[in-house]
């Protein structure tokens, strides 16, 4: 009898939301390996992001700035200079980029997955990254769609 008297306390203090109030607030402070790994994967993409930029850069062919170089071109004062992409370098950019871009769908649907309580928000990093990423893709494949495909 004293067992069905404490459940049934219990069942009443779940139904007014008094018992796991204090554990309610616990839990909702700590994130979970899901927030966690689409905090981790937008991380990524940042960096995924910027390592494609500085290949990007390597890949271009060399300029020569300055009011001088003119001269140095004409007159041969200047080292012998790149004058075509480097194309492996841009396919690694490519594959780079379908890093980055995998990398900021999976963020956004384990973000979306965890969007179960009125508190919890977006992340607006995936949407941002996302974002540049997506730019940056079609972008990618107008200049250099041709070399790849």
């Amino acid at each position: 009898m004293a067992d069905n008297e404490l459940d049934y306390d219990r069942i009443a203090r779940l139904l007014k939301n008094e018992e796991d109030e204090e554990n309610y607030n616990k839990r909702k402070k700590k994130s979970d390996w899901v927030s966690k790994t689409a905090t981790a994967l937008s991380l990524i993409a940042w960096v995924i992001m910027i390592a494609v930029w500085v290949v990007l850069d390597m890949a271009a062919p060399d300029r020569v700035h300055g009011w001088l170089s003119f001269f140095e071109v004409q007159f041969g004062t200047t080292a012998a200079f790149r004058a075509r992409w480097n194309y492996p370098l841009v396919y690694t950019a490519y594959v780079l980029l379908l890093v980055s871009l995998g990398s900021c769908m999976i963020a956004f649907v384990l973000n979306k997955m965890r969007m179960r309580r009125k508190s919890d928000k977006y992340k607006k990093s995936i949407f941002v990254i996302g974002g540049i990423t997506v730019i940056a893709f079609v972008v990618f494949l107008f200049r250099f769609g041709f070399i790849l495909f």
